[in-house]
C-alpha cells in the first residue's frame, strides 16, 4: 500500500474506533463487526470475518470494567484485519499481530486519559466564568485527542508493520511507563477527595469508614456496599419515623397542580443526544465528569437564570462521575429532578445532589458492567464471532443489532424515567417534610460508596522489602495486617485536606499524583 492509502485507511479506522469513546459507544468498532466492515472496504470480506471473529474471541474476557484500560480489542481487530488482507489474505498473520497492536494502543489510550485531565482543568476555568460555549468546546476537544491517538497508532502499525510496533513498545523507558501507570492509578484519589468535599464528611465520617472496612476486610463490591448503605439509611429513617412522615413513590398518585415539570420532552431529547458524548473527555482524575456536565447544560440554563447560581450548578455537575454509559443516564435523570427542585425552592442543597449522584453510581455501574457489558454484549459477541469463523455474514448483524437497540432505548428510558422518578421523589419529600432525612440517607450511602470506590480505583501497592534474620519482610504485607488499603486511604485524605485549604488544591493534587507515581517507581518504593 502507498503512504496515501495508508493515511486514508488510518483515518477511516480512527474515525470508526472513535465511537468507543467519542460518539456513542455503539460497538461498531468491536472486532466482530469492525473486521468485516474493514474487509468489505479492502475487498476481502472473508478474511475480515475470520480475523474479526478470532480476535473477538481472544479479547472476550478483556473488558474495560470501571476505570481499567486493558489492551484495546478494537484497534487490535481492525489493524489485525488490515495486516491479514495486506499480506495476501492470511488470517493467521492478523491474529498473531493483534495482541502487540492492542498493547501499543493501550499505552496510547492511557496517554489520552492523562491529556484529558488538562481539558478538565481548562473547563474548570470556563465554569468559573460561566462560559457555556467554551465549556462545551473543551469537552468536545476530547474527540480530537482520541482521534489523534487512534490515527497515530493505526498509521504507525500499518506503515512499519509488526517489527515497528514492537520497537515502539520496547523503546518506551520502563521507569516512565511504570511511573505513568502508577500515577494513573493514584489520580482517581483526586476525584474521590472532591466528592468528600461536596458531602458532609465531618459529620458522617463513621459511615465512610464503615464502607471502607467492608471493602477491604470483607471484599464487598461497590454494588453490595451500595445496597447495604440503602438498608442502613432506610433503617435509620424507619426507626426515627413519626406518624406523619410516610414517603410514597406511587407514580399513579394525583399530581399537584402547582408542580409541573420544567423540562419538556424536547428538552429531555437534547440531553439524551448529548449523553452519547458522555465519555468524550474521560480522564484519570474525574473520569466522565465533563461529559456529565455537558449533558446537563441545556437543563441548567433553563433552571438557573441567575448567573452565579448557574456557575455553581455547572461546578456541582463537573464533579467525579463514573458509571456505565447506558445506566449513567438514570443518574442524569434523577439529578435533573434534584436540580429542578433546587432552582424552585432551594430546599435541595448541593450536598444532597452530590451525595445522591455518588449513591447511584455504585449500583448502576454494577448493573451496567455486569448485565449490559459482561453478559449481554458477551453473549451476542460469542454467537456473532462463531458465525464469522464459519464465514457467515449474519455474524456481525447478530452482534450489532441488539447492541445498537440497547444503546438507543436504554439511554432514553433511563433519562426519561430517572427524571420522572426524581420528580416524584422530591415532590413526596416536600409533602412529607423529609428533606433532612433524605439528606442524611443520601449522604450515608454516598460516603459508603465513595469509600468503596477508593478501594476499587485508587491503587498504590508498596514494593519495599528487606531481609531480617534470614526472612524476607514485605512492607505491603505489614501494612495489610494493620489496615488493607491504608495508603490509598491516606492519599485520599491528604487530597481532601489540600482541597479544603486552597482553591488551587486540585492542581496541587494532580501534580502530587504524578510526582508520587514516577518517583515511587524510580526509587523502588512503588
Amino acid at each position: 500500500m502507498t503512504t496515501t492509502q495508508i493515511i486514508l485507511l488510518s483515518l477511516f479506522i480512527a474515525a470508526l474506533i472513535l465511537e468507543n469513546y467519542g460518539y456513542g459507544y455503539w460497538m461498531i468498532s468491536r472486532p466482530v463487526i469492525g473486521g468485516p466492515i474493514l474487509g468489505l472496504i479492502m475487498g476481502d470480506v472473508r478474511t475480515g470475518l475470520i480475523v474479526g471473529g478470532s480476535v473477538e474471541l481472544m479479547f472476550m474476557g478483556v473488558l474495560p470494567i470501571g476505570g481499567s484500560v486493558p489492551p484495546n480489542a478494537q484497534i487490535a481487530g481492525l489493524i489485525g484485519t488490515a495486516f491479514a488482507i495486506m499480506s495476501g489474505g492470511k488470517p493467521e498473520v492478523g491474529i498473531v499481530l493483534a495482541m502487540p497492536v492492542g498493547i501499543l494502543a493501550q499505552f496510547l489510550i492511557m496517554l489520552a486519559w492523562n491529556v484529558n485531565i488538562f481539558l478538565t482543568h481548562k473547563a474548570d476555568k470556563y465554569i468559573e466564568k460561566g462560559d457555556t460555549k467554551k465549556i462545551e468546546r473543551t469537552h468536545l476537544m476530547g474527540l480530537l485527542v482520541f482521534f489523534s491517538i487512534f490515527f497515530i497508532s493505526t498509521f504507525v502499525a500499518l506503515k512499519f508493520g509488526s517489527e515497528g510496533v514492537s520497537k515502539i513498545v520496547d523503546s518506551i523507558p520502563k521507569w516512565l511507563n511504570d511511573g505513568l501507570k502508577a500515577a494513573s492509578a493514584i489520580l482517581p484519589a483526586v476525584g474521590m477527595a472532591m466528592l468528600l468535599k461536596m458531602m458532609d464528611f465531618k459529620k458522617y465520617w463513621p459511615f465512610f469508614l464503615g464502607g471502607f472496612v467492608l471493602a477491604v476486610y470483607l471484599h464487598m463490591d461497590i454494588l453490595a456496599i451500595s445496597l447495604l448503605g440503602v438498608s442502613i439509611a432506610a433503617g435509620r429513617y424507619l426507626l426515627n419515623k413519626d406518624e406523619k412522615g410516610g414517603l410514597s413513590l406511587n407514580e399513579n398518585e394525583e399530581e399537584n397542580g402547582d408542580y409541573e415539570p420544567l423540562l419538556t420532552k424536547r428538552d429531555l431529547k437534547k440531553i439524551y443526544i448529548r449523553s452519547f458524548f458522555s465519555m468524550t473527555s474521560i480522564n484519570y482524575e474525574r473520569y466522565c465528569n465533563l461529559g456529565f456536565c455537558y449533558a446537563m447544560i441545556p437543563a441548567l440554563k433553563k433552571f438557573y437564570k441567575n448567573e452565579d447560581d448557574y456557575k455553581e450548578a455547572l461546578s456541582r455537575n463537573n464533579e467525579f462521575f463514573n458509571c456505565h454509559p447506558y445506566t449513567g443516564n438514570a443518574v442524569i435523570g434523577v439529578t435533573l429532578a434534584l436540580e429542578e427542585q433546587k432552582s424552585r425552592t432551594n430546599q435541595i442543597t448541593s450536598e444532597v445532589i452530590s451525595s445522591t449522584k455518588a449513591a447511584l453510581m455504585g449500583p448502576l455501574s454494577g448493573i451496567g458492567d455486569s448485565i449490559f457489558k459482561a453478559t449481554f454484549m458477551t453473549i451476542f459477541a460469542a454467537i456473532g464471532a462463531a458465525m464469522c469463523l464459519e464465514g457467515n455474514m449474519l455474524g456481525p448483524i447478530v452482534f450489532i443489532v441488539p447492541n445498537v437497540l440497547l444503546n438507543v432505548f436504554s439511554r432514553w428510558y433511563f433519562i426519561k424515567y430517572g427524571y420522572k422518578f426524581g420528580i416524584n421523589l422530591v415532590k413526596k419529600i416536600n409533602e412529607s417534610n423529609l428533606i433532612e432525612k433524605f439528606v442524611e440517607g443520601a449522604t450515608i450511602i454516598g460516603l459508603m460508596v465513595t469509600a468503596a470506590m477508593i478501594v476499587s480505583f485508587v491503587k498504590v501497592p508498596i514494593a519495599v522489602a528487606w531481609n531480617f534474620a534470614g526472612k524476607k519482610i514485605v512492607l505491603q504485607e505489614l501494612l495489610d495486617k494493620i489496615l488493607p488499603g491504608l495508603v490509598p486511604l491516606l492519599i485520599s485524605m491528604l487530597y481532601y485536606s489540600i482541597l479544603n485549604k486552597t482553591k488551587k488544591g486540585n492542581y496541587i493534587c494532580l501534580l502530587l499524583s504524578f510526582v508520587i507515581g514516577i518517583l515511587g517507581k524510580v526509587s523502588g518504593i512503588l
